[in-house]
């Protein structure tokens, strides 16, 4: 364990099923990238292992570019839609966006679809979204 002597309730108190995304700024050197992307696994799966979270699927960047990253989030999302995973584990924020507008467009995303994401240094996100209620059929009776 990494910060020993913590003994705080785990973050899902059921066994979850969740797609952990390993992602980083390595471009050039695909050793490099697949080492790093290694040790955040090392960390990413100590954290599953404290908060009930069972994975299900990795989805590795290494070196690839932002086309081929967005295929694979939005398959990640599609995964999640068809039932087989209900969060989504990262590191941290850093490794899935480009910039803050991506980050609340990313993390928006899987809100919206009703879904929760979770990094090991934040634990959940607290980004300040507002969701809008679900608009009814109105009928005009004049």
């Amino acid at each position: 364990m990494r910060r020993k002597g913590r003994n705080k309730k785990p973050l899902m108190t059921n066994p979850t099923r969740c797609i952990v995304i390993l992602s980083l700024d390595e471009q050039h050197n695909e050793i490099k990238a697949e080492e790093a992307e290694n040790r955040q696994l090392n960390r990413i799966r100590e954290f599953t292992k404290q908060n009930n979270l069972i994975p299900v699927a990795i989805v590795r960047r290494g070196i690839m570019g932002r086309v081929v990253y967005n295929r694979y989030f939005s398959g990640a999302i599609e995964c999640m839609r068809q039932g087989k995973a209900e969060v989504v584990v990262c590191v941290n924020m850093d490794t899935i966006y480009y910039g803050i507008a991506d980050a609340y467009y990313r993390v928006g995303l899987i809100k919206e679809a009703g879904f929760r994401i979770f990094t090991v240094d934040e634990k959940e996100p607290m980004m300040h979204l507002y969701m809008p209620p679900k608009k009814g059929v109105f009928t005009d009776e004049d």
